[in-house]
């Protein structure tokens, strides 16, 4: 049996209902010759329309059921930073060679170490 997701009965009480109406519309404007095979012919296609209709009239009242969206916070969520300046690899400036890049660690100055204490030099000779 096919699993439409909800009971085949209510599948035909709707295509009754359905059907019960469009002879009540076409009772006047047609023979009653003709009145039971337009009603046959035209449930299928009045419950396809009823449905389409519906499903236009959800999707354009849904954005008025949707949750609102708050914009202002007070902390800005967490994100990566970007790098402010570019990254050299190897494969960036096939030009530069090397050598010619300068040295990233400064050279330290000299220190010069004292050979004598200051409480050394601070004595008296007699």
């Amino acid at each position: 049996m096919l699993n439409l997701g909800y009971p085949l009965w209510l599948l035909v009480a709707v295509l009754v209902v359905l059907g019960l109406l469009t002879a009540y519309v076409l009772r006047g404007r047609v023979s009653d010759r003709m009145l039971f095979p337009l009603t046959v012919l035209l449930t299928p296609v009045c419950a396809v329309l009823v449905v389409a209709i519906a499903v236009l009239i959800s999707s354009l009242l849904s954005p008025f059921y949707e949750p609102p969206v708050y914009t202002t916070r007070k902390n800005p969520p967490a994100t990566t930073p970007e790098p402010t300046a570019p990254t050299a690899s190897p494969t960036a400036s096939p030009s530069v060679s090397p050598s010619a890049t300068p040295s990233a660690i400064p050279s330290a100055p000299a220190t010069v170490s004292p050979t004598a204490s200051p409480t050394a030099s601070a004595t008296a000779s007699p």
